[in-house]
């Protein structure tokens, strides 16, 4: 039976890490250090090599730089528990976390302190088999549009992190032009790596084919909607105000040439097809 969770509700998360003996799912725009670290004491003391740790995230620069993901703590996580799969997301704003298939909690709170314990929350907490397997299945399919993030790669950002902070503090005790300048480099190539994390190796072309499919699920749609949804989904890699080169693929303002090559390819290959002026999903 559903049972509804009332802030503070770091005792009802703690019952839902010790219930987790087999897998643990979380899905969370923000990810702070002392949830992490619980998560982490947990999946330690599971004692289980085959224990699955899925997070899933928005490692976007604006979430790292202010604080809201520390990422530091992400990383420590990796390092304690290799087999953990960190994956990142743009436009997240799900809360919600998973013990096996026994009991999941849909709630509008982060995985912060904050959000377990300060906030004014609110949750569900589901504990029947075939709704806690559906919402699982639904972050996976989340989680399946996102990027797989290492452990180099977080202790990039994290490097990364420290010396943009380091920038700021001193850029705002001076404000000489010459460290305006270079605090404005290293954010450039920050976003360049995070760009480079988040298309992984695929083009463009092969990361809007997955949405596209993963929208047509859910229903029949014109190219502008697709696009509209597109932009929404993958913020970063549509941005019209800018057309940048990351390991010799285009992203940015040719967003929508991308697209409309991922549909003819999925149409060439009958995946989809086009009827009265919708783009619909083959059976």
């Amino acid at each position: 039976m559903p049972e509804l969770l009332r802030s503070p509700w770091s005792i009802q998360f703690d019952a839902l890490l010790a219930n987790a003996t087999n897998s643990l799912v979380v899905c969370a725009p923000y990810i702070g250090r002392g949830p992490c670290d619980r998560v982490r004491e947990r999946v330690l003391a599971s004692r289980l090599t085959e224990f699955q740790l899925c997070i899933l995230t928005d490692l976007s620069r604006d979430n790292i730089l202010s604080g809201a993901t520390d990422v530091s703590a992400l990383a420590c996580l990796l390092r304690a528990w290799p087999r953990a799969e960190v994956r990142f997301l743009p436009s997240l704003h799900a809360k919600v976390y998973v013990a096996d298939e026994s009991r999941a909690v849909v709630t509008s709170g982060n995985l912060t302190d904050s959000g377990l314990l300060r906030n004014f929350e609110y949750g569900v907490l589901f504990d029947d088999c075939e709704t806690v397997r559906t919402i699982k299945s639904d972050v996976f399919q989340y989680a399946a549009l996102g990027s797989a993030i290492g452990q180099g790669q977080l202790d990039a950002f994290s490097a990364a992190v420290g010396e943009v902070r380091e920038m700021q503090r001193a850029a705002e005790r001076s404000l000489k032009a010459k460290m305006r300048r270079e605090l404005d480099r290293r954010l450039r190539e920050m976003a360049d790596e995070l760009l480079r994390a988040r298309a992984a190796g695929r083009t463009s072309h092969a990361i809007f084919a997955d949405a596209i499919r993963h929208l047509l699920q859910r229903r029949p749609m014109t190219t502008t909607e697709i696009n509209q949804a597109i932009q929404r989904i993958h913020p970063d890699l549509c941005d019209d105000s800018a057309d940048r080169i990351i390991d010799g693929q285009h992203f940015g303002k040719k967003w929508k040439h991308g697209v409309r090559t991922a549909q003819v390819f999925l149409r060439r290959r009958g995946d989809i097809y086009l009827e009265s002026g919708l783009w619909r999903l083959r059976s």
